[in-house]
């Protein structure tokens, strides 16, 4: 038996038969830490892989690598150059690639070397023709997902000048894309053509919010060209998305007439009314029956009689969106808590009362919804949002936002007591909401009461919360901050137009939600250049700092971030009048930094 001659002696002997037992988290087998990092995001799964080489080899996992984005902004694509050079001495491979405002250089090693190994790239507001878009494909092929956002310098004198054999390319083809996408594009007729033409396998298209800036005749020529590459590949097509996009009724008849369509995502905008003889949105409704996706946002003329079809004939359908569709009524709304695969539904902008909830959610299928968005619906009261919360309890986003006269301090006490699952939260303009209702003291009436048991609860009892929106809800102050705002995980915090939040809750608000990447305090009279020193000193992970129409910010606020804040991406700092006006140049050593917004 061990003897022990003072009393120093037994807690030394004590402490360091302790730290034998001490589980060694670095010897995990990788199999066991890669099961680990699965239910990590990837800023936290790349925060975690500079701790150890065990760690760092299983953050390097083939199934996590392939989820992330190597994202090059306003650069020129040189392979002398940083950092394509530093790249092409890299060991890693990159599987998705976003290039923003980049400018393409006719030769690279680059696409050579990683080409293969990419399967998703997109090109945002560059100058793409089609030597480009072949010189750099014919290298990829594994790529499944090509996509062109806002890319408006598409010219149609560099597609038809091009020669096939000049450069020794007999196939143009590249049957391994499957997705293409020319989001928010003004492409001609001849561009479409030319690139569905080199895509021979397509089974998802995206066109959504196309055609903002040409005028009626040119895009009735547009949707007819749309509609006939429908027609042609219609046993094909799984995907279409035309959302943003006004179709009329005669568009659709041409869908209709493609027999060999079984589509699974559909989206699409119609504001026509509904013809009395023969509508063709009606037998569209009727035909698609295994559609998964339906997204009509915006649609003014789908009525409650196309909700029956949707709900008659779609039975595998899983997400709805009906945003802005001011058509459908109470009865619309009560027929589609019917449908029973619903995990996500969009009613956002819809005109119908409060008791078309109450009465769906009583015989709705309770346990799948995931998302609901409720966005600017002031019919909303507290007896509906009880009844939510009551009836949804899996709920991993609900947005509110907008509906400001709805949201009182006991309706989002029971939020907090019955939606504990919840990722994403959206309270912005909520008005009538005080730190009582967040922090769950001094309300005048206790949430959960019985005999002589009486609890109320905080904001800090939604510990998966990952996303939270209270910009407008004016009433809170730094005792919302300091007492319950308390999430470890939380990435997205937008507190801006709330002029009650100054030093004292910044001070407990940056240590008590270290993870955060994205925080909004725009129009926050009493922000000033301490909050931004504490917000650079301790939130490590920052991307996105916006801090407009904070006047109370100077150039030693800049120098704080400068020093301190090295991830930042984006910065806000219109109307900070007191700021130099070459804050780029003062922030120059931030090398992660990509755009200032400023006035």
């Amino acid at each position: 038996m061990h003897e022990y001659h003072t009393l120093e002696d037994f807690r030394q002997y004590w402490k360091v038969q302790l730290k034998v037992l001490e589980p060694d988290f670095a010897l995990l087998p990788t199999e066991l830490l890669v099961k680990i990092f699965q239910y990590l995001s990837v800023a936290d799964r790349s925060a975690a892989s500079f701790s150890c080489w065990r760690w760092y080899d299983a953050s390097k996992y083939l199934g996590f690598a392939q989820k992330k984005c190597l994202h090059l902004f306003g650069i020129e694509f040189d392979d002398f150059k940083a950092p394509v050079a530093d790249l092409l001495l890299s060991r890693h491979f990159f599987p998705v690639i976003k290039l923003t405002r980049v400018k393409l250089n006719s030769v690279s090693k680059f696409w050579p070397e990683f080409g293969p190994f990419i399967r998703e790239i997109t090109f945002e507001k560059c100058m793409i023709w089609r030597e480009r878009i072949i010189s750099v494909f014919k290298h990829m092929p594994n790529l499944r997902t090509a996509r062109f956002v806002e890319c408006d310098l598409l010219r149609d004198d560099l597609f038809k000048k091009w020669k096939y054999f000049d450069n020794g390319l007999v196939n143009i083809y590249f049957p391994s894309i499957r997705h293409l996408s020319l989001t928010k594009n003004n492409v001609s007729q001849l561009q479409l053509n030319v690139l569905v033409d080199m895509m021979p396998d397509l089974t998802e298209v995206d066109f959504s919010n196309c055609f903002g800036n040409i005028g009626a005749a040119q895009k009735a020529k547009m949707l007819n060209c749309i509609l006939t590459f429908i027609q042609q590949r219609q046993n094909y097509l799984k995907n279409i998305n035309l959302s943003g996009v006004a179709v009329d009724d005669l568009f659709l008849r041409g869908i209709v007439r493609a027999r060999g369509l079984r589509l699974e995502v559909l989206c699409f905008t119609y504001l026509e009314k509904m013809p009395r003889k023969e509508p063709a949105i009606i037998d569209l409704l009727r035909n698609q029956t295994r559609i998964r996706i339906l997204d009509l946002s915006q649609s003014t003329g789908i009525t409650d009689y196309c909700i029956d079809q949707i709900v008659g004939h779609m039975s595998e359908l899983t997400v709805l969106k009906l945003s802005g569709c001011c058509g459908v009524s109470d009865y619309g709304v009560l027929q589609i808590f019917k449908l029973r695969k619903v995990e996500g539904l969009d009613l956002s902008s819809c005109r119908f009362s409060m008791r078309a909830i109450v009465d769906g959610a009583a015989y709705s299928n309770k346990t799948i919804m995931k998302d609901l968005y409720l966005e600017l619906l002031n019919p909303l009261d507290d007896e509906c949002i009880i009844k939510i919360a009551l009836n949804f309890r899996n709920l991993t986003l609900l947005n509110l936002g907008g509906s400001a006269s709805c949201m009182t301090d006991c309706a989002l006490q029971h939020l907090f007591l019955y939606l504990t699952n919840l990722l994403h939260l959206n309270l912005e303009r909520s008005t009538k909401i005080t730190d009582a209702g967040f922090t769950g003291i001094d309300l005048p009436q206790k949430t959960f009461a019985i005999w002589d048991i009486e609890e109320t609860f905080s904001i800090d009892r939604l510990k998966k919360l990952r996303i939270l929106k209270v910009s407008g809800c004016y009433k809170i102050t730094d005792f919302s901050l300091r007492y319950a705002f308390r999430f470890m995980e939380l990435k997205e915090l937008s507190i801006s137009r709330c002029p009650q939040i100054s030093k004292p809750g910044i001070e407990k608000l940056v240590t008590s939600c270290p993870a955060l990447e994205f925080l909004d305090l725009s129009e926050c009279p009493n922000i000033n250049d301490y909050c931004v020193e504490l917000i650079a000193m301790h939130l490590k992970r920052l991307s996105t700092l916006k801090l407009t129409n904070c006047v109370l910010v100077t150039e030693v606020g800049l120098g704080f971030l400068s020093q301190h804040c090295q991830n930042l991406k984006y910065l806000y700092v219109r109307g900070c009048f007191k700021l130099p006006s070459d804050i780029m140049e003062r922030l120059s050593n931030i090398t992660t930094l990509r755009q200032v917004y400023k006035s």
